[in-house]
């Protein structure tokens, strides 16, 4: 996962603020079977009076084109009022924002400004982005120490895009000192997350003995488990892992 990706991540953030939220879902208004209206005007209203969660729901409305048309530049505009005001998911929104273009012009100084803000906050997702940015050396100088350094504070909080890139980075010793154990326990950690693909490597440390002991019994059951969710290598490499001795 690099920062081109930043889109996915506020669309991410956007799916969650509009399931929370019943927007697209099947929520119904309470004491009756119909589906729950979300009043735009309502929310418009609530947003400029200065209401954070108005700002935050009406950005993500505008995000995702329910309720209201999509439009990218009135997201920005509502996520940068509510970043004013020290939201964190709506700085790490709109640092995305600034870093992939969208809604704004791309200015990699800005999406920096304010993913650190929310990334001071403990915002996994603007910790993430953070990596991302430092590793690929979008507008900066590349920097794998630091990359890895807001790639272990995203870890740590959750992030599986975090944990899987700070296994690779233990696993290749890009940045940090190459330990196969500490690759396999980050490893680990994104697969219990459900991530297909750290699965998929896990089952291949524990096929070949890295980081674990080897065994053909966990490693078929960690790439069956990513072969189930569709992941290509797992499909093939299922058929070829040696029963266990």
């Amino acid at each position: 996962m690099q920062a081109d990706q930043a889109v996915h991540t506020i669309l991410r953030f956007a799916a969650a603020l509009a399931l929370t939220l019943g927007i697209g879902s099947a929520q119904t208004a309470s004491g009756g079977g119909k589906p729950a209206t979300l009043d735009s005007a309502e929310y418009i209203a609530r947003a400029e009076k200065g209401d954070v969660n108005a700002q935050l729901v009406l950005a993500g409305m505008y995000l995702q084109g329910r309720v209201v048309g999509k439009n990218l530049t009135e997201a920005a505009r509502w996520f940068g009022k509510a970043a004013d005001q020290g939201s964190a998911q709506a700085q790490a929104a709109l640092g995305a924002l600034f870093l992939s273009g969208q809604g704004v012009e791309k200015d990699i100084g800005k999406a920096l400004e304010w993913l650190e803000k929310a990334a001071a906050q403990g915002n996994s997702d603007a910790q993430y982005n953070l990596g991302a940015i430092y590793l690929q050396g979008s507008g900066v100088p590349a920097d794998d120490a630091k990359a890895m350094s807001w790639f272990r504070k995203a870890a740590e909080n959750g992030h599986v895009w975090s944990q899987m890139n700070l296994a690779g980075a233990y696993y290749e010793g890009r940045g940090v000192a190459q330990d196969y154990a500490e690759a396999a326990r980050w490893c680990r950690k994104a697969a219990d997350g459900g991530d297909s693909t750290a699965q998929f490597r896990l089952g291949m440390m524990y096929l070949k003995g890295q980081g674990v002991p080897q065994s053909n019994r966990d490693a078929e059951q960690w790439i069956r488990q990513s072969a189930a969710k569709g992941y290509g290598p797992a499909i093939s490499m299922l058929k070829q892992v040696p029963p266990e001795k």
